[in-house]
């Protein structure tokens, strides 16, 4: 399941794809970049707070997420190791 919301400028928006058993990415897309966190609370202290967080990571291609997207795996770090 996906749900999204735009943020602040048409060129940002969140999503978080989750399977409602406690796997989920939050997703925070800017221009044609999405960087991509196990946490909420990363993506906000990495995005808006300016902060250091240890894991995320980029796709730089909307073919690349949507490949993620396609997988039966809601896993962040399934996911990491499929980029």
């Amino acid at each position: 399941m996906i749900h999204n919301e735009y943020l602040f400028r048409a060129n940002q928006n969140y999503e978080i794809r989750h399977d409602n058993n406690g796997n989920a990415i939050h997703v925070f897309i800017k221009d044609t970049y999405a960087n991509i966190y196990p946490t909420l609370e990363s993506l906000i202290k990495r995005e808006f707070l300016s902060e250091e967080v240890e894991e995320w990571f980029c796709v730089d291609s909307e073919q690349v997420l949507s490949e993620l997207y396609t997988t039966d795996s809601y896993d962040y770090y399934e996911l990491k190791k499929q980029i």
